[in-house]
């Protein structure tokens, strides 16, 4: 009887992992695998065995949500905790700092602190970046007192920190002095140092670092070019950097295309900004977005939305924050209200109506389109309050009333105020000459660490000088440990409105023995300051040595302040010849001063010759016509100016009516010019008459 064959015996299933064991393995793949699902089973699984190695399944929790960027799960994690280590605080804070909130990571460290917990070299750096985001010196300069103390100043990662927290704070000098202590820099601390020398503006000294690199062979790579040419200050810096690029074998790598692409549409060459792109093999959504900014940055913001509408018609490459925060930059610029609502339609179909950085390019866009009640619909549709929105909406709000209620809404929900901030408040204050709101920012600027900001001095001197404070203004300025040539542009403007044209000059010849040269601006302060005080040769020599000495060609403004010059010194015919001669002859602004000037010196023979250029220039503008009957009437020609005035009305044109304001009480009162009814201005003649 034949023997059956043996069957071989069935594979049994492995038995099921022990979770207990394996749980961290899993939660590492969920994380690389972007599994939330996974992730949250796991969570699950342990709050049901509540092992007792509690806190290191919740700083691997903590870590889990902090890397899914759900800093709020994180926090509930953390809050549930009765004992934690340096790794929990070191976690939750890296959380926070993946969704960019800076001001919690802050917050944190500070608490980590006061719980007697040690800060080590990844707390260090991890804070310090954190300031450097929010050009937050002062809580920096405290965090590099205990990097001190600790004695983690050799450390390379918090080195690199300390020099990014010093140097976007404006302190380059002190950011430099952190690299005398770190021991064994390599080439990620000096490209470090060429991103924020660039981001900084001191391209000069992060190009130096590059050749530094290049001299004494400390090894280059992708992020060295990429950080050198986004750095650069010149063409033909970018068109070397982008031949090395080539000799050493970079261009395979996409990244540092779009940087060649960025850095030639930074410098205005738009044709080899395409002419790259055009040569790219492969092309991401950085490729199109750098195009895009090119196109915005060279003034041609039309084609740059053209080029956003041919993206999403040849590729799918799916949209970001910078794409459309570049886009939306676009419509701003040219005042495309209807790209812009079509964007905005995109940005809410794709559920990006939710991301800061587009609200902010929206709000910014609205508000330059002139929509403010759109931009303030966006803002107000924002679940959490940041600071760069807020900064947004500022720039459309001119009533000070409306600005100062929102800029105490947002402090009283715990944003914190930056530098942008203070700059926008202090220029709306100025706008409005509002001496005491003026004072009381000054002391709100002071308590919040903001005092020795470089930006924001020179916006407390502007907001003086034009609230008419020219000493609290020359105070601010000789107290700053550094100036640049917007604060000295702004102190002379200062002295020019307050008639001190020998104060202008001296500022200016200090200006340039501080090796600062003086640029447009400036020039123009000095020329005006010139013609308000009666320094007349002055402004003359200036004028024609701006060439030489400041190798400023004369633009439109410098011209027409020559102009102006002439006018007051009582040299009329020169005027209308220097006016006749000028490469801008067929602007009105010249011949508008020009009338002007006739009327001051009452001279209706040159003035009816200019008030004539000036009409057939521009013959749509009220003021064309409202000048010229001025300068009748101080000349005794009443006829003349009714007719004047009667050619204004025939085309439909009318004055916009003048309005004054004055400051009392820290309340701003309003008058129109000649009444409007209101019982403030019907006061003023009783008082007058008890005068």
């Amino acid at each position: 009887m034949p023997l059956k064959p043996t069957q071989p015996p069935k594979p049994q299933p492995p038995p099921p992992p022990n979770l207990q064991n394996h749980w961290p393995h899993l939660l590492q793949i969920s994380i690389g695998s972007k599994d939330l699902h996974l992730s949250l089973a796991i969570h699950a699984f342990l709050i049901k065995t509540s092992s007792k190695d509690h806190i290191f399944e919740c700083n691997n929790l903590i870590n889990l949500y902090s890397k899914f960027e759900r800093p709020v799960d994180a926090q509930r994690v953390f809050d549930g905790m009765p004992t934690r280590n340096a790794i929990t605080w070191t976690s939750l804070m890296n959380g926070y700092s993946l969704t960019g909130d800076n001001g919690t990571v802050c917050r944190i460290a500070f608490e980590m602190h006061g719980f007697g917990e040690v800060f080590n070299e990844h707390v260090c750096s991890l804070v310090l970046r954190a300031c450097a985001s929010l050009s937050d010196r002062v809580r920096g300069e405290q965090i590099h007192s205990m990097v001190i103390k600790n004695r983690l100043d050799a450390d390379a990662f918090v080195g690199t920190s300390l020099f990014s927290m010093y140097s976007r704070t404006g302190l380059l000098d002190e950011a430099e002095k952190t690299f005398e202590s770190i021991v064994g820099i390599d080439v990620r601390c000096l490209n470090s140092m060429i991103l924020e020398y660039g981001r900084a503006g001191d391209g000069e000294r992060a190009i130096q670092v590059f050749r530094d690199l290049l001299e004494f062979d400390l090894g280059i790579d992708e992020y060295t070019f990429m950080n050198a040419l986004s750095a650069c200050v010149g063409v033909a810096e970018g068109k070397q950097l982008h031949n090395l690029c080539i000799k050493h074998g970079c261009l395979h790598e996409i990244s540092v295309v779009n940087a060649v692409v960025t850095m030639y549409g930074k410098h205005g060459l738009v044709e080899e900004a395409e002419r790259v792109f055009q040569g790219m093999e492969e092309r991401n959504l950085v490729s199109w977005t750098a195009m895009l900014s090119a196109y915005l940055k060279t003034g041609f913001p039309l084609k740059a939305i053209d080029w956003f509408a041919r993206m999403i018609a040849l590729e799918d490459l799916g949209f970001d924050s910078s794409c459309f925060a570049t886009v939306l930059d676009a419509c701003a610029e040219c005042k495309n209200f209807e790209s812009l609502v079509q964007v905005h339609g995109l940005v809410i179909k794709l559920s990006y109506s939710l991301d800061d950085f587009i609200c902010t390019a929206l709000i910014d866009a609205y508000v330059q389109c002139g929509n403010l009640g759109a931009a303030r619909l966006v803002f107000n549709g924002l679940t959490t309050l940041n600071i760069a929105p807020f900064n947004a909406i500022l720039a459309g709000e001119a009533d000070e009333d409306d600005f100062m209620r929102l800029f105490n809404r947002v402090r009283s929900s715990g944003v914190q105020p930056d530098w942008v901030t203070f700059t926008r408040v202090l220029s709306l204050v100025a706008h409005r000459t509002s001496l005491i709101t003026g004072e009381c920012m000054h002391c709100y600027i002071f308590k919040a660490g903001f005092h020795e900001h470089i930006d924001v001095d020179n916006a407390l001197i502007t907001m003086y000088t034009k609230c008419g404070s020219i000493e609290r203004a020359r105070q601010i300025f000789i107290g700053m440990e550094r100036r640049d040539s917007v604060t000295y542009n702004a102190m002379i403007s200062g002295y020019a409105v307050h008639g001190r044209g020998k104060d202008a000059l001296t500022l200016l010849r200090r200006m340039e023995t501080d090796g600062l040269r003086p640029d447009e601006v400036s020039l123009v302060a000095v020329l005006q300051a010139c013609a308000y005080s009666g320094l007349f040769e002055d402004g003359f020599r200036l004028f024609s040595d701006m060439k030489k000495r400041c190798l400023i060609e004369p633009g439109i403004e410098h011209e027409n302040c020559m102009v102006d010059l002439l006018c007051r010194s009582g040299r009329l015919m020169e005027a209308m010849d220097f006016a006749e001669e000028s490469r801008f002859r067929d602007s009105s602004l010249l011949w508008r001063t020009l009338v002007n000037g006739c009327r001051l010196r009452r001279n209706t023979k040159f003035g009816r010759i200019a008030s004539e250029r000036l009409i057939s220039l521009a013959p749509s503008e009220a003021a064309s016509y409202i000048l010229t009957s001025n300068m009748y009437s101080m000349g005794g020609m009443l006829e003349e100016a009714a007719k004047a005035r009667t050619m204004m009305t025939d085309r439909e044109l009318k004055k916009e009516t003048g309005c004054s304001w004055i400051e009392i009480d820290n309340h701003i009162h309003h008058f129109v010019a000649r009444g409007d009814g209101n019982s403030e201005s019907e006061e003023f003649p009783v008082k007058l008459e008890e005068l």
